[in-house]
């Protein structure tokens, strides 16, 4: 019986970090949307602050209200990065469609200002070419939008490696009977 409760609960986290993940995913656009305007670039710093604080609370709402006040370590780290998924494959979505349709040319000017920015610099003798058209290649709006998700999972494991520590909550062991039908 206890096994059925445990994998509903598991299910009913999943559904939360959902739900959860799809206000992660709009926090994710705003931030990724605020990074193509430099005037605004400043603001991104705040939107990580947002993003830290938004995981922290969304985790403890999830082990209070779903996880009935527990919650393993490894559970707010699953938790933590199903909301980071979820969030990012939103994201990867509107940046997809961002590249595609409604500004175009944004990484290649995103490419030519970083090689201007490296002109006179060591590095700059290195970037050959073939090294440049390679890069021009790989930077194709699917190729962007899909390193976007593994750079948001990346953070996000790192943030709930964290965010674990402080939200576990373990069972009382004294005040549960283990005898109990």
């Amino acid at each position: 019986m206890q096994f059925i409760i445990l994998g509903k609960m598991g299910m009913n986290m999943n559904r939360h970090a959902m739900n959860f993940g799809a206000i992660m995913g709009v926090v994710f656009t705003i931030n990724f949307l605020i990074t193509t305007i430099k005037s605004l670039a400043l603001l991104q710093y705040g939107f990580v602050v947002i993003i830290i604080y938004l995981a922290y609370r969304f985790a403890v709402h999830c082990r209070e209200n779903v996880m009935e006040g527990v919650m393993s370590y490894g559970s707010v780290l699953w938790y933590v990065m199903q909301l980071f998924m979820y969030g990012s494959m939103i994201s990867a979505l509107v940046r997809y469609l961002f590249y595609m349709y409604i500004k175009p040319d944004f990484l290649q000017n995103q490419l030519n200002e970083t090689m201007q920015a490296l002109q006179g610099t060591p590095i700059a003798e290195i970037i050959t070419s073939d090294v440049y058209q390679q890069t021009v290649e790989m930077m194709t709006p699917l190729n962007m939008s899909l390193q976007s998700i593994w750079v948001n999972l990346i953070l996000g494991l790192s943030l709930g490696l964290v965010i674990a520590g402080i939200v576990k909550k373990n069972e009382n062991p004294f005040l549960t009977n283990k005898f109990e039908d």
